[in-house]
C-alpha cells in the first residue's frame, strides 16, 4: 500500500478514534461522533500504541476507564500511554491499579514486570524489587523465574539502598549448650560435682531474626563506600521438660540479642576480579534481657582469583569488648581466616576454610585460643526437588588458665568438637522469590571439663530468597 494510503488509513481511524473517546465518555448521551462499543474503543487503543500516538491512547483509555475505573485492560492502556509518553510516575501507579484489578497471573504476571520497568525509569529501584517480587507470585514459569531473578540481580547492584531478612526456627535437644551429665567432672581432679538442670542439655526451639541495611554513600568504577545496621534477636523456648528439670530458668534467660552501626569501603585491588575491603562497626550484645557488652570492631578481607573457578580469600578483625558487669570481663578479640573455594566443571562447588582466634581478658576464664576448621560441599544440582549443601566443622579452644569455683583445672581446659550439616533448598517450592531451606545438624563437644561436654542434634527451618 503506498505511504499516502497509509496516512490517509491512519488518519480515519484517529477521527473514529477520536469520536469513540466522546462516545465512551457519554456512554448515555449521544455524542457528534459515531458511536462504537468498548470491545471497539479498546482495539483502536491498542493501535494508537502501535502507531505511537500516546495521546490518543491515554484519551480512549480514561474514557474507558469512566466506564468502568476498574477496567484492567484499559489501565495497561493508560500505564503504556503514559510510558510512552515518559510519564513514569504516572505509568507505575497505572500498572499497579491494573495488577490489583488483574484476575488471571498471566495478567497480574505483566503488569508487576511493566510497574517495575516503570519504576526503574522513574529512578525507583527498592520499588521496582518489590515490583519483580511480587511479579515472581504470579509465575511457577522456570523461564520466567531466570528472567526475573536476572533483572532483580541487576536491579540489586544498582541500588544503594539494600536489606536482607532472615530468619529461623530450630527445635534442638540442646538449646542451652548443656552438658549430657549430672555430673561434675575434671580430668585430673578427684572431686566429683554435680550439675544444676540449668547447666545440662535442655530441650526447646530456638528461633532467630537477622535484619541487615545498607546505603551506598559513594560509588567509583573502582570502589564503593556503605553504612550499615544490622539487628539479631534470638529467642528460645523451653519445652515443658525443660521447664521441669531448670525450674529457674526461663527461655527469656536463653535469648540474645545484637545490633551494630557498620561503615565498609570496598575497592579492586590488583588484577581483575581481585578485591578487598576495610570497615569498622559499633554496637552492642544483650544476654537475655540484660546489657551484656558494648563493641568496636576493625575488619578487613582480601579476595583473590585464582583461575576462572577458584577464589581464595582472607579476613581478620579486632575486637575491643567492654562488658557492662565489671571491668575483668572486658576482652580483646583477634580473629583471622582463610578461605579457598572451587567450582567443579559439572556445576558442583567445594570449599575449605579456616579460622583461629584470640581472646584476651583479665578474667583467667575469658583468655582462650581457638581454631576450626570447615570443608563445604554443594551440588549445583538439584537432587529430586531440593538443592543440597553438605559441610562438615573441626573445631578446639583452649583455656591456659580455668577455674572451676575454688578448683584450678590441671593443664587449663581444653574442648574438642566435631558438626555435620546437611541444607536442603527447595527453591521451586517458593513465594515472590523466597523459598524454604531446611537444616539438618548433628554434632558433639568434648572436654576435660564436663559441663562443657554434650551432644547436638537439632533442624533447622528458614527462609532463603531465590535471587
Amino acid at each position: 500500500m503506498p505511504p499516502f494510503c497509509h496516512m490517509m488509513r491512519f488518519a480515519a481511524i484517529a477521527a473514529l478514534s477520536l469520536g469513540a473517546a466522546m462516545a465512551v465518555a457519554q456512554p448515555h448521551g449521544t455524542p457528534a461522533g459515531q458511536n462504537i462499543t468498548l470491545g471497539e474503543a479498546r482495539a483502536l487503543a491498542h493501535v494508537a500504541l502501535s502507531r505511537g500516538d500516546a495521546d490518543l491512547a491515554l484519551k480512549l483509555g480514561r474514557s474507558l476507564l469512566q466506564a468502568n475505573a476498574k477496567d484492567a485492560n484499559a489501565l495497561a492502556i493508560v500505564a503504556a500511554a503514559e510510558a510512552q509518553l515518559g510519564n513514569h510516575r504516572a505509568s507505575r501507579v497505572a500498572a499497579g491499579r491494573a495488577y490489583r484489578a488483574s484476575d488471571t497471573s498471566k495478567a497480574r504476571l505483566k503488569a508487576a514486570q511493566f510497574a517495575a520497568r516503570a519504576a526503574m525509569l522513574d529512578n525507583r529501584p527498592t520499588l521496582t524489587q518489590i515490583w519483580l517480587r511480587r511479579a515472581a507470585t504470579n509465575t511457577t514459569n522456570e523461564h520466567d523465574m531466570k528472567r526475573i531473578g536476572a533483572d532483580y540481580a541487576r536491579v540489586r547492584r544498582m541500588n544503594p539502598f539494600s536489606f536482607r531478612i532472615g530468619g529461623s526456627v530450630t527445635p534442638s535437644d540442646n538449646v542451652n549448650s548443656g552438658s549430657d551429665s549430672a555430673l561434675q567432672l575434671i580430668d585430673g581432679v578427684p572431686i566429683i560435682g554435680s550439675l544444676s538442670g540449668s547447666a545440662q542439655a535442655l530441650s526447646g526451639t530456638i528461633a532467630t531474626t537477622d535484619v541487615a541495611l545498607g546505603y551506598r554513600i559513594s560509588q567509583s568504577k573502582t570502589a564503593a563506600t556503605q553504612i550499615g545496621a544490622r539487628l539479631y534477636v534470638k529467642r528460645v523456648s523451653l519445652s515443658s521438660e525443660a521447664k521441669a528439670a531448670a525450674p529457674g530458668l526461663s527461655g527469656s534467660d536463653l535469648g540474645s540479642t545484637y545490633a551494630d552501626l557498620s561503615i565498609d569501603r570496598h575497592f579492586r585491588w590488583g588484577k581483575a576480579g581481585n578485591t578487598a575491603s576495610v570497615g569498622v562497626a559499633v554496637g552492642r550484645t544483650w544476654s537475655g534481657s540484660e546489657e551484656n557488652y558494648d563493641f568496636a570492631v576493625v575488619r578487613g578481607s582480601r579476595s583473590i582469583k585464582l583461575g576462572a573457578r577458584t577464589r581464595l580469600r582472607f579476613n581478620a578483625s579486632l575486637e575491643e569488648r567492654n562488658s557492662a558487669f565489671r571491668d575483668s570481663q572486658d576482652q580483646t578479640l583477634t580473629t583471622f581466616g582463610a578461605q579457598i573455594s572451587h567450582k567443579l566443571e559439572r556445576g558442583d562447588s567445594v570449599a575449605l576454610s579456616f579460622s583461629l582466634s584470640d581472646v584476651d581478658a583479665d578474667h583467667i576464664n575469658m583468655r582462650q585460643q581457638s581454631s576450626s576448621l570447615r570443608a563445604s560441599y554443594h551440588f549445583g544440582k538439584s537432587v529430586g526437588p531440593a538443592q543440597i549443601s553438605a559441610s562438615l566443622t573441626f573445631g578446639q579452644s583452649q583455656f591456659d588458665d580455668f577455674r572451676v569455683g575454688w578448683i584450678s583445672v590441671p593443664g587449663g581446659r581444653q574442648d574438642m568438637s566435631a558438626y555435620g550439616d546437611i541444607t536442603l533448598f527447595f527453591e521451586d517450592y517458593d513465594y515472590a522469590g523466597f523459598a524454604p531451606s531446611v537444616r539438618l545438624r548433628a554434632g558433639q563437644r568434648q572436654s576435660n571439663v564436663s559441663r562443657y561436654e554434650g551432644d547436638e542434634i537439632s533442624i533447622g527451618f528458614e527462609i532463603k530468597s531465590r535471587f
